[in-house]
């Protein structure tokens, strides 16, 4: 890792002039923190929420639906075809007005730790921004978001050193297990954090409402949970009392589905907008494998993912992980329905009931939870349905379709496959589920790349890692396994 960029960690702060998340400068942390009127936490705030929409697009990369075979490309196939690419430490925006890759550690995460060192440190300043306590707990709630992501994507990661500036300029990688225990830690104490008084300035997700970011905080704690259900599978584990924990405070309905609202202006629209309209990009289409099982199961959510074929008026999928995708013509194949590539206020899924209800099933399933697995999964069904704008009497009848109809023999397969297609619109979670779960059962590309008949399940480190940050970057390795796209993270195991 770069060590000017730790050294940024320490030495530089955001003053965001205005709404722009775009508009950086930077200066001495220390004396903006003797000078507290050179913090504007509000700005800080938002302009790391506005960096959120690259968790939960394919703004920068599309591997994720490539991974789970809900895309397939159709003329660049290499990522599809599994070719191993060095991603930075970067979160992407897309097109002109969404810079594109900015740094997560010294962009939206180094925000949100000057919100928590400015009203820790200069409690009487900040307070013209909202309560102190709730501006600290806000931006512990969305670091924790961030940092999750991140150790999604490559599993151990600097955590406890990364921000450290000039004091560990080689910061060392935590485990994954550390990393989520420690997250666990930080949700928890956010959420005793918060107090009555003001919620923060700037709160481009909820309006500074307290009430909504204790669900955002439970509702993530509760999806964090039960991603740890390999490694802690026993009711009363470590997951399950997390899960516990969290339950009555997650969101309970799809009027509570939390959303980032994306508006009409180039810096904060929908980013598969500025890729599909603005780029006129075409790199990616629906595959074979989601529109054969979505057709299989008369599933009503086909035509709200993707467009029929313009040749046909028949919904085609390109065949997946193909070099040959190049050949066949765009007008042979279904692109992603409209609303969702070229409008600009589309919302993205941040959680969704669906989601909670399916984490529910699962839960009920290893007897984590009270309720039965029947009812939480058609829960899960219903509320998908219902985000996709499916009526609920098409809802009823699709409850009945042969392998959707619940069957307690084969429940977890069809809690995982229902996760699969309801998680199309968020990919990073459709990736993260899919590695847990291991169902559907997917083929590899059929002309991979790497010679051996497996997906990835995660992501390589910045190829800079094993120069400028090499004893890090070696003990990582020799920890959790070899720097590649096929070594299965801890969760997973």
């Amino acid at each position: 890792m770069r060590k000017n960029v730790y050294r940024a960690l320490a030495l530089a702060t955001f003053l965001v002039v205005g709404y722009s998340c775009e508009s950086y400068d930077f200066g001495n942390t220390d004396d903006n923190l003797n000078n507290p009127s050179a913090v504007i936490p509000s700005s800080l705030l938002t302009a790391s929420q506005a960096k959120l929409v690259g968790a939960l697009s394919l703004s920068g990369t599309a591997t994720p639906s490539l991974y789970v075979q809900h895309l397939s490309q159709t003329q660049y196939t290499e990522e599809s075809r599994y070719q191993t690419i060095n991603f930075g430490w970067n979160i992407n925006g897309s097109g002109t007005g969404q810079q594109g890759n900015v740094g997560i550690y010294n962009k939206p995460v180094l925000a949100l730790k000057t919100i928590i060192d400015a009203n820790t440190n200069s409690p009487a300043e900040m307070a013209a921004y909202g309560s102190n306590n709730n501006q600290i707990a806000v931006a512990r709630i969305l670091k924790a978001y961030y940092f999750q992501w991140m150790t999604d994507r490559w599993g151990m990661l600097p955590y406890t050193e990364a921000l450290g500036g000039v004091n560990t300029p080689n910061p060392k990688y935590d485990t994954q297990e550390f990393i989520y225990k420690d997250l666990f830690k930080e949700i928890d104490e956010a959420l005793a954090q918060i107090d009555g008084g003001a919620g923060p300035s700037g709160d481009s997700f909820f309006g500074g409402d307290m009430a909504k970011w204790k669900k955002f905080a439970n509702t993530l704690k509760m999806n964090m949970a039960i991603r740890l259900a390999k490694v802690y599978p026993n009711a009363g584990d470590y997951a399950a009392t997390m899960f516990n924990q969290a339950m009555a405070g997650a969101i309970t309905s799809s009027s509570e589905n939390i959303m980032f609202a994306c508006i009409a202006d180039d810096q904060y629209d929908n980013p598969y907008q500025d890729d599909y309209v603005d780029s006129g990009r075409t790199d990616e289409c629906l595959s074979d494998v989601l529109v054969n099982r979505l057709q299989a199961l008369n599933d009503p959510r086909l035509p709200k993912f993707g467009a029929p074929a313009a040749s046909s008026g028949n919904y085609v999928g390109l065949r997946y992980g193909w070099a040959g995708a190049g050949s066949v013509p765009n007008a042979d194949v279904s692109f992603m329905n409209d609303d969702l590539i070229k409008n600009g206020t589309k919302s993205l899924p941040i959680f969704t009931f669906a989601q909670v209800s399916f984490n529910k099933a699962e839960a009920a399933k290893l007897n984590w939870i009270s309720g039965t697995v029947q009812s939480y999964y058609e829960a899960g069904v219903k509320a998908s349905l219902e985000q996709w704008g499916v009526s609920a009497a098409d809802a009823t009848t699709y409850l009945g379709v042969a392998g959707v109809a619940y069957n307690a023999a084969t429940d977890m397969n069809q809690i995982a496959e229902q996760k699969w297609i309801s998680l199309f619109y968020q990919p990073y979670e459709a990736w993260a589920e899919w590695r847990r779960l291991d169902f559907p059962v997917l083929t590899a590309a059929v002309d991979a790349l790497n010679g051996t008949n497996q997906i990835p399940t995660r992501h390589a480190y910045p190829s800079t890692e094993p120069s400028q940050n090499k004893a890090s970057y070696d003990a990582a390795v020799a920890a959790q396994g070899a720097d590649g796209l096929f070594t299965k993270l801890w969760w997973d195991k």
